[in-house]
């Protein structure tokens, strides 16, 4: 009798199954496919991405090998190249060694293209901090005062890591400007920081130095 009963179960599971399978069939077999290629797109993403920084990498070790070599023009060719259609995380890099490349003979297009780093919102928060510094040092000799003020005055009131630098620049452009007392403050600020990166404290020590001194403050009037 349980022989029977077990028969019975199993047809019923069998019926259930067939009946589930006529109905929803073809459904899995889409969404398994549809997995299968998912993963395998993932897959093939991956490897294109992997492939194209491998690439990337390659190309712009060259680049780096022709500016050493000496070969500014075709250095930033190179780096204009990967700039334009590299993976993401080689094109700021790439623009930023560019506009260094460009600075060796154009300063005031290789300012244009450090602004235009900066400004970049997909960039790399850091790789666009670089380009405000470099770029308000580039502003120090080929253009304003305001360019420097606009690239690096976030950074020099933001007590970061750049702030030393970004108040050595703005020292410059003012003591470039005539403003000797604002840049007897910027340069004062960089000689109080104790995290100055590098030897900006000693170079603002000298600039200090060459500056007119600090005019006196005027005496108090004797009281009756």
């Amino acid at each position: 009798m349980a022989d029977i009963f077990r028969e019975v179960d199993e047809d019923l599971r069998r019926d259930r199954l067939k009946a589930f399978w006529d109905r929803y069939g073809t459904a899995v077999l889409v969404l398994a496919a549809l997995v299968v290629a998912g993963v395998g797109g993932w897959r093939g993403y991956q490897y294109y991405q992997h492939r194209e920084a491998s690439q990337a990498g390659d190309r712009y070790q060259a680049a780096t090998r022709l500016a050493a070599d000496g070969k500014a023009d075709e250095a930033r060719k190179a780096f204009a190249e990967i700039g334009t259609s590299g993976p993401a995380g080689y094109k700021s890099v790439a623009r930023l060694r560019e506009a260094d490349e460009i600075a060796k003979t154009d300063k005031a297009a290789a300012l244009r293209l450090y602004q235009s780093i900066a400004e970049d919102g997909s960039a790399d928060a850091m790789l666009r901090d670089v380009a405000r510094l470099r770029g308000a040092y580039v502003a120090v000799d080929a253009g304003s005062r305001e360019d420097v003020r606009k690239l690096v005055e976030p950074l020099a009131s933001a007590n970061g890591a750049w702030s030393s630098l970004a108040r050595e620049a703005l020292g410059l452009a003012a003591y470039k400007a005539g403003d000797m007392a604002e840049a007897r403050r910027q340069f004062e600020g960089v000689v109080s920081d104790a995290d100055a990166v590098g030897n900006v404290r000693q170079r603002a020590d000298l600039m200090l130095a060459v500056l007119p001194p600090a005019p006196a403050a005027p005496a108090a009037k004797p009281t009756n």
